[in-house]
């Protein structure tokens, strides 16, 4: 079963992106800013995938990102940076940090469900060309 960490300071889209993902077939860890990521991270669970929100409170999405990927071990986990704000500069900047994708809010379950799975099979494909 695929394992992602969701990342989201809105308790609403949190539940509902949960129980989206869930009926999915997707096995999901949640928290409400990057500091949680990070903790969730810390106890030795490894997601699959990381889904994240850049605007949260205390650990933003490319805060989270920045650290993520300055870590060997979580270097390589495909993310997915949610945002409701101007998609081309922060897009530009995720993309830098090693953003696998970007999707401004507000977005279509459908178009994250089609950006999951190119993701995921870009990244399966990556990892067997090594």
């Amino acid at each position: 079963m695929t394992t992602i960490l969701l990342l989201d300071d809105n308790s609403d889209i949190l539940s509902l992106l949960e129980m989206v993902l869930n009926q999915q077939g997707y096995e999901v860890m949640s928290g409400r800013n990057g500091r949680e990521g990070m903790d969730i991270l810390k106890q030795g669970i490894f997601p699959d995938l990381i889904i994240s929100n850049f605007h949260m409170p205390q650990m933003d999405g490319l805060d989270f990102l920045e650290h993520l990927r300055e870590n060997p071990r979580f270097r390589t986990i495909p993310f997915i940076l949610l945002t409701a704000a101007p998609p081309v500069q922060w897009q530009q900047q995720a993309s830098l940090l090693g953003a696998n994708a970007f999707l401004p809010k507000p977005f279509k379950i459908d178009l994250l469900k089609k950006t999951i799975r190119a993701v995921s099979e870009a990244s399966d494909s990556a990892a067997c060309a090594h």
